[in-house]
């Protein structure tokens, strides 16, 4: 595929004759892909009988990660054109540059990379050529760049800028196709542009005049070659399909353009000679004024849970990987004080059996780098890693690279080259600008499931737990729980996906037979089916059980799939005669006690509180935002009050005077009620006859402390 970038001045016509050399070509029986680059997004219309296409970023915007198609972003226009609309952010809001960033990247995950295409044409807005804007001059996108300009010495001005533009993106090899005079009438206009390309040393392929079929083709919303195939314009029209067709199958030359420095582009607006450079002035070489500095005069904002931080947290859970954080050290502060502070608490409740790790590194980002570039910063964090001997690497990127426009994979890309031996993954999770920590954290769950070697063979007893939180399995007794249920079948865990483990055992995660999802949430649910897209396999039908019912029925599931009945059935009964001899003693303490229920739909705390004889006067949901997967379902929903709030809890404990309050939430009680939290219980049926305790326990309270009635 041969993929060439218009460029020009806004308003100077790069639209109107890309679509007419994307027509020209595919009239000729090439395939052609056109993408525009313009928040104004009308590069396709005259492909699309003058319809304004739908935006790749109002489809983000819109459009859950899982549930995005390619098909619903790009059309075929006129010719069989494939078309595709960057779009951009409102006016005054947000970065339009990093759009670009974000269609390209969206279009290449959807799978626009394996389309059918021999020529890809980028219109790009080139007044400003930013990190965002300068994408398509990037190697891997741009084989070929034109220049639409006029005789106007301010579209002149910004196709000087852009070959300047080209010095940061050099590929080792010429790329500028020529320029195209898209006329406007004004006085010398052929001679001013003629002046421009020889000083510049690039050639001119095409000189298109003024013409009213234009309007008329604008008008009829479609291209002049369309309108008027046979037309003067159309045949000019077609010397520019010619050149880029010759380019692509190497018979046309590229060049090397020499911009005009200050000095040049004077004489140019002056219209005089134009002297000789200055200095070195090859489009290979940055501009001098690109080395200064200055301090950006805007405080960072720093946004807590977002991609960035999930991406980072996901691969921290590897102990052999090391996280490189490509952003500024408030974010690798706040990122690692949070993960940091998890780790070294469930370290303390014996969960981790050893030291939590910490191989967090940062590229130390500064205000500069959004006028200069993080390029370097990263270049110098990851080399020097390498250098000290790691070879399993995650470079993560926050809000910083990802707005500014860092190319931060041609890094990675070159160290990979640089050292063959390592290992580093690539996750553009680029902060908040992605999304949340949730969508981080599956960004990086799909790239950690590309070490699981799927030529392993399965061996019989060993299953693998699909968890995004570990924290109900691994407390000591809920431990042994799990390790006692899996036990009766002659089971033990292969890998925990995704908890504190090494790559190699994310490598060997197919020796296992049998995936279980910890839990039945959202997050889990998404993780099974990365899982399972990598794999081929489906997770088992249920999840870790929860509660005496659930115990039973996820007993008699195993028992079946691996036919040992007999064993489930044993450790069935085993179960219920242990449950019926705690609430025979248990139940006089719960018999007859009123209870308002908060934010849980889990049937195993509903059944428990009904076999302990318990009065559940209220079950209430507090409304909230619903998750792909996120519905919890009961079979107890007749009682559930999904609109609950706390205006109704306040009348509530007013009317039904309750003993106790369960909920996750903190709420003043009053009246002799108690209030007790809902807590991770772990597996199987032993956990909520532990709450049970808990909840006795509570109740035996006094409704006021010994020492706070002595003082009253």
């Amino acid at each position: 595929m041969f993929q060439v970038a218009f460029y020009g001045k806004g308003g100077i016509g790069k639209s109107t004759m890309a679509a007419n050399v994307s027509y020209s070509l595919a009239s000729r029986g090439r395939k052609v892909m056109q993408i525009g680059c313009d928040p104004k997004h009308d590069s396709t219309r005259l492909l699309l009988n003058g319809r304004a296409q739908g935006t790749v970023l109002d489809y983000v915007r819109s459009v859950p990660v899982l549930q995005r198609k390619l098909e619903d972003v790009i059309e075929t226009g006129a010719g069989g054109v494939i078309c595709a609309e960057a779009g951009g952010p409102e006016p005054g809001i947000g970065c339009a540059g990093r759009g670009i960033l974000t269609t390209f990247d969206t279009l290449k995950k959807l799978g626009a990379d394996s389309l059918d295409v021999d020529i890809k044409i980028y219109d790009v807005l080139g007044d400003v050529v930013c990190g965002g804007f300068a994408v398509p001059l990037r190697g891997e996108y741009a084989d070929a760049v034109v220049l639409v300009t006029s005789g106007e010495f301010m579209s002149m001005y910004a196709a000087n800028n852009i070959m300047k533009g080209l010095a940061n993106f050099d590929t080792g090899k010429p790329r500028l196709l020529g320029m195209i005079l898209n006329s406007r009438g004004v006085e010398d206009e052929e001679a001013s542009v003629r002046r421009f390309a020889e000083a510049t040393g690039v050639p001119v392929i095409a000189n298109i005049p003024r013409d009213y079929a234009f309007r008329d083709a604008e008008a009829a919303g479609i291209t002049v070659r369309e309108l008027r195939p046979d037309s003067e314009i159309s045949k000019r029209v077609d010397e520019i399909a010619d050149a880029i067709a010759d380019a692509a199958e190497g018979k046309a030359p590229l060049y090397y353009p020499h911009p005009l420095d200050d000095l040049q582009l004077s004489d140019l607006a002056a219209g005089r000679e134009i002297r000789s450079p200055s200095g070195e002035t090859d489009a290979r070489i940055p501009c001098a004024t690109c080395s200064k500095r200055r301090k950006s005069i805007r405080e960072t904002k720093i946004m807590n849970s977002c991609a960035a931080f999930g991406a980072m947290a996901a691969f921290m859970r590897l102990t052999d990987y090391t996280v490189i954080l490509h952003g500024p050290r408030s974010c690798m502060y706040l990122m690692d004080m949070s993960h940091g502070t998890v780790s070294l608490r469930l370290h303390r409740r014996g969960i981790y059996a050893t030291d939590p790790t910490h191989n967090l590194r940062c590229t130390m980002m500064d205000d500069t780098v959004s006028i200069f570039g993080g390029v370097k910063h990263l270049e110098d964090t990851l080399y020097k890693t390498l250098d000290e001997g790691c070879r399993k690497i995650a470079v993560v990127t926050t809000c910083m690279p990802g707005i500014i426009g860092d190319d931060s994979e041609r890094v990675v890309k070159r160290a990979l080259e640089d050292y063959p031996d390592a290992e580093i993954r690539f996750i553009p999770a680029d902060g908040d600008m992605t999304g949340s920590y949730s969508e981080g954290m599956t960004m990086a769950t799909v790239e950690i499931s590309k070490m699981i070697d799927t030529s392993v063979a399965p061996e019989p007893g060993y299953v693998n737990l699909i968890g995004h939180s570990f924290f109900d399995l691994q407390w000591e007794k809920g431990s042994k729980e799990l390790n006692r249920m899996l036990s009766v079948f002659g089971l033990k865990v292969n890998c925990r996906f995704l908890d504190e483990c090494t790559s190699e055992d994310m490598r060997m995660f197919c020796r296992a037979p049998i995936d279980i999802l910890v839990s039945g949430d959202a997050t889990n649910h998404v993780n099974s089916k990365i899982i399972a897209d990598r794999t081929g396999r489906e997770p088992f039908p249920a999840p870790l059980p929860v509660g005496i019912r659930e115990h039973a029925k996820w007993m008699r599931m195993m028992g079946e799939r691996l036919g040992m009945q007999e064993a489930a059935e044993a450790e069935i009964a085993s179960a219920e005669a242990d449950y019926r001899r705690f609430l025979e003693e248990h139940s006089r303490r719960f018999r007859g006690k009123k209870v308002i229920l908060l934010n849980r739909k889990n049937d195993w705390i509903i059944d428990l509180l009904l076999d302990l004889g318990a009065d559940i006067v209220r079950i209430g949901v507090f409304p909230g935002v619903r998750q792909y997967f996120s519905e919890v379902t009961t079979v107890h929903q007749d009682r559930v009050d999904e609109e609950y709030s706390l205006e109704k809890l306040e009348k509530d404990m007013d009317a039904l005077r309750p003993d106790i309050l369960i909920s996750d939430l903190a709420y003043p009680v009053r009246g002799g009620c108690k209030l007790a939290r809902i807590k991770r219980i772990g597996a199987g049926y032993k956990g909520p006859m532990m709450y049970a305790e808990y909840l006795e326990n509570i109740m035996r309270i006094p409704p006021t402390e010994g020492w706070k009635g002595a003082v009253q």
